[in-house]
């Protein structure tokens, strides 16, 4: 499929001990810069006229031919149906216009469908008549998500999605999971995250149905989590230690990169501050005063700061996270607790805690 843009290709081994790679075509045989250029010029040539003739090969690289390789789908077949299961992009590469897709009933199922569904899972009288049917939920995943990927629901409702993939990965053995958030109607006393969304899972998972009746178990299983706490100012500033490593190692964002690197807890006792580390080898501390609360970064915290550092072979910037900073150094890139979490988290540092006179 690769020669289909009229360039040659050929295996060879890059030395990164990652094993043979697919290179164009007299790679090895180049030995300058200038010549591994000239080699690149020629086939990007060749990719960009091939590019401009349309019809697109099997496997091209992206509308401009800067992307990663993808498989091409044709469109009338994902309108059809035909090709359920491959149509997901790779990270990178611009969404395809599908325009409007409408489905039959037969592969989308009805409103009314997703009713009888719940009903038979969970029993009658549930007083739940938006939901969607188990068909609908399963044709949208199975085009957009790979075999073993994630899938997220923010607005879980009754369970639909999740009851979806277990269905899925019953029937066809694949490996996705969920993520189910619901929070009910708490004004109304109505806790159906409980009572409804993870009755039909467990259900869903063990067979059981109403009056005693069974189905065929999907197998799989879930985990239910309430969450109890307000995330707050006042609520960062009372957590134990190992809690706010946790959250500051989930947490973490930086706005100049745009993304969240990757941190690795360390757990070793003889490091007082050092608490992670990212891809880039940078470290992460937390000022922490024996016994808690939150310390500040000063001249004798940032001494402490820099040994641990150098006990652990690590360059500058040293990202603190601290309550105040009281010390300045260029070494350091300091974030304050709480409001760098807060922010962090999407929630508002501004909230009345925050505003209240520390002095009293």
């Amino acid at each position: 499929m690769a020669t289909s843009l009229g360039v040659a290709y050929e295996s060879a081994d890059l030395g990164d001990e990652r094993g043979k790679a697919l290179v164009l075509k007299g790679w090895s045989r180049c030995v300058t810069d200038t010549q591994k250029k000239k080699l690149i010029a020629a086939a990007s040539s060749k990719a960009a006229a091939r590019l401009e003739q349309g019809n697109w090969p099997v496997l091209y690289w992206g509308v401009d031919g800067l992307q990663k390789p993808v498989k091409k789908n044709h469109r009338q077949l994902v309108k059809k149906g035909a090709v359920p299961n491959t149509f997901w992009m790779e990270d990178g590469e611009p969404p395809l216009k599908l325009d409007a897709v409408s489905w039959a009933k037969s592969l989308s199922g009805r409103s009314r469908d997703g009713i009888e569904e719940l009903d038979a899972v969970v029993g009658r009288g549930h007083g739940f008549d938006t939901v969607k049917p188990l068909k609908l939920m399963k044709k949208i995943i199975q085009i957009w998500c790979p075999e073993n990927g994630l899938i997220l629901d923010p607005y879980a409702g009754s369970g639909t999605t999740g009851h979806a993939v277990l269905e899925m990965n019953h029937e066809t053995g694949a490996d996705r999971r969920f993520v189910l958030i619901e929070q009910g109607a708490p004004e109304n006393g109505d806790k159906y995250a409980r009572t409804l969304t993870w009755q039909r899972l467990h259900n869903a998972v063990t067979g059981k149905r109403p009056g005693g009746k069974k189905a065929t178990p999907l197998g799989g299983g879930f985990e239910y989590r309430l969450l109890t706490k307000t995330i707050d100012a006042k609520t960062v500033l009372t957590m134990q230690r190992d809690e706010l490593i946790d959250v500051v190692l989930t947490s973490h964002w930086e706005n100049h990169k745009r993304s969240a690197p990757s941190l690795k807890r360390v757990d070793e006792e003889s490091y007082q501050y050092l608490v992670g580390l990212d891809q880039n080898g940078e470290g992460y501390f937390l000022i922490w005063d024996n016994g808690g609360p939150v310390g500040s970064l000063s001249l004798d915290t940032y001494k402490k700061v820099a040994l641990e550092a150098k006990k652990a072979s690590i360059e500058p910037p040293f990202h603190v996270y601290a309550r105040y900073e009281m010390f300045q150094s260029p070494n350091v890139r300091f974030w304050k607790i709480p409001d760098k979490i807060l922010a962090d988290l999407g929630l508002n540092e501004n909230d009345e805690y925050n505003n209240e006179d520390e002095s009293t």
